[in-house]
């Protein structure tokens, strides 16, 4: 499989993801990965939900971002949480035979890439925890295991509108929740009031610093002279 970098297979310390097979694995299809949101809905990539066999509840508008219906119930949920620049990350997804995989990095900045399909006009974090293919849709989690972003992308590099060139030993993109947040609650928001027989209650788990006012949070870190 075509990966980016050295990936190591998971402990029971990582966080749970699914598998979602696409086609015939091992064939013709292939496989991307989902993350538990809640008992009943999964994140997963946008170009992963379009090809598999899951029931979709909403695609991001601008973003490589999807609800699908999936049964977590026997499944740890993570808490959303956010990344500053510089922080460690670690992405978490499947691999061919289903077993779960783990890289370790950092995450740099966010970026638009007006000239990549998928991010011209949702930003793509940037980082260099490796990833590979099937890992689509899996997730990126900080430090405390929350839950950053969802897997999207491998590339080879990223120039800036400047012209400088990020420069690291590898680019693994990711869409970042923050960026999502208003859609995630209020996308959740209907489902449950279409299916009125689940639980209401059922709500993704949200970190305090994720509730945080945006704006607020871009001039925190402005001052601080970290890109955001």
């Amino acid at each position: 499989m075509s990966s980016n970098g050295k990936l190591e297979l998971a402990d029971n310390d990582v966080p749970h993801v699914n598998y979602l097979p696409i086609g015939i694995p091992f064939v013709i299809g292939g496989h991307g990965t989902s993350v538990p949101l809640t008992s009943q809905v999964s994140l997963t990539a946008k170009h992963v939900a379009e090809i598999d066999y899951s029931k979709v509840i909403a695609y991001h508008p601008h973003c490589d971002l999807a609800l699908i219906e999936q049964d977590n119930s026997a499944h740890p949920l993570p808490t959303l949480g956010i990344i500053y620049s510089y922080q460690a990350v670690t992405t978490v997804g499947k691999d061919m035979s289903g077993s779960t995989i783990t890289g370790e990095g950092v995450y740099y900045r966010d970026v638009y890439l007006p000239e990549h399909e998928l991010f011209e006009q949702c930003p793509a974090s940037i980082a260099d925890a490796p990833v590979q293919s099937g890992m689509s849709g899996g997730g990126v989690y900080n430090a405390n295991s929350e839950l950053v972003g969802i897997i999207s992308a491998k590339v080879h590099e990223v120039q800036l509108l400047d012209g400088t060139t990020i420069e690291t030993e590898r680019i693994s993109l990711f869409v970042p929740l923050l960026f999502t947040r208003d859609w995630i609650v209020a996308e959740l928001d209907e489902y449950y009031a279409r299916n009125p027989q689940l639980d209401d209650d059922n709500k993704p788990l949200l970190s305090s610093a994720f509730l945080l006012d945006v704006e607020e949070m871009r001039q925190k870190i402005q001052q601080r002279n970290i890109p955001f």
